[in-house]
């Protein structure tokens, strides 16, 4: 067993910023698949061919990510087949539609972005860990703790996840229908974590973005919030933004008065280890320029 060090230890260790990483995702397929899990992004090589390629292609037609989910082990499953969630994170557009299929051949029937006959909406958020462990052995090792935690105090709306990207962040949460990334939550706070999303604060120190906004409203969002102090869920959605120069954005932000921050994105940082067994590369990172 290798005794390297793992890449989330490797990026507390440098107090590595969350800023602006959440993947970019507005829509998203979640089908439901036991596993085992291989080490591709998608693990669909361990389904059915033509399962693979047909939810390939929903995913696709709707502009979605596809991404494979299971219970949490200590939750009991009675029933066959596999729930489909089709999820829409668009900043006034946040829905979760849910369909269970008995059989595979179903799945071949599904439309959910042109027609949503037959899906049920969803009123309760639904929150996905990542314990894609065959990717990113920190997915396993750190997220795991997290499904068993977080499961036991909101049965039925954890589910854990194949690749959600950020592996050094782990342990991953990502809140859905918006599509809000949280990183770095332990087993011992997630609840507490969960609790305030709920009641509508952010956890501080801990989000890395809303999958729906580009990087550069994300990081300027970010630094808004570590300068006023204002956690609000809803808080400071962007207005509009616009590129200055090559790297550089200006995005408003909504409030009372308005923030209007302008963000650079760097380039020039160093490389290191981003996800287990990878090459060094160098991540993205922000800067404020200004902030009124």
């Amino acid at each position: 067993m290798s005794t390297s060090p793992i890449c989330s230890d490797l990026s507390r260790a440098r107090d590595e910023p969350l800023t602006a990483t959440a993947s970019r995702v507005e829509r998203w397929l979640l089908v439901e698949h036991p596993g085992p899990w291989g080490p591709e992004s998608v693990p669909s090589s361990r389904m059915d061919l033509h399962v693979a390629r047909r939810l390939a292609e929903l995913a696709a037609a709707g502009a979605a990510r596809l991404v494979l989910v299971r219970r949490h082990r200590d939750e009991e499953v009675g029933e066959q087949g596999r729930w489909v969630f089709a999820v829409d994170s668009r900043p006034g557009s946040e829905q979760v539609r849910a369909v269970h299929v008995d059989d595979d051949d179903a799945l071949l029937d599904l439309a959910p972005w042109r027609d949503p006959s037959g899906w049920e909406v969803v009123d309760e958020p639904l929150y996905l860990v990542c314990t894609h462990g065959r990717k990113d052995r920190c997915c396993a090792v750190r997220g795991r703790p997290v499904a068993h935690a977080l499961s036991a105090a909101r049965p039925g709306q954890v589910w854990e996840s194949s690749h959600l990207g950020g592996d050094r962040f782990a342990p991953n949460l990502v809140v859905l229908p918006e599509g809000l990334y949280v990183g770095h939550v332990e087993a011992s706070e997630v609840v507490a974590v969960v609790e305030a999303l709920e009641a509508g604060t952010l956890p501080d120190g801990l989000v890395r973005g809303r999958s729906s906004l580009p990087s550069p409203a994300q990081a300027a969002q970010h630094f808004a919030r570590a300068a006023s102090g204002r956690l609000g869920r809803d808080d400071l959605a962007p207005v509009r933004q616009e590129a200055l120069e090559d790297d550089v954005w200006r995005v408003v932000l909504d409030g009372s008065p308005q923030v209007d921050v302008v963000v650079r994105y760097v380039r020039d940082g160093e490389a290191r280890v981003i996800s287990c067994g990878d090459p060094e590369k160098v991540p993205p990172s922000w800067a404020l320029v200004s902030l009124r």
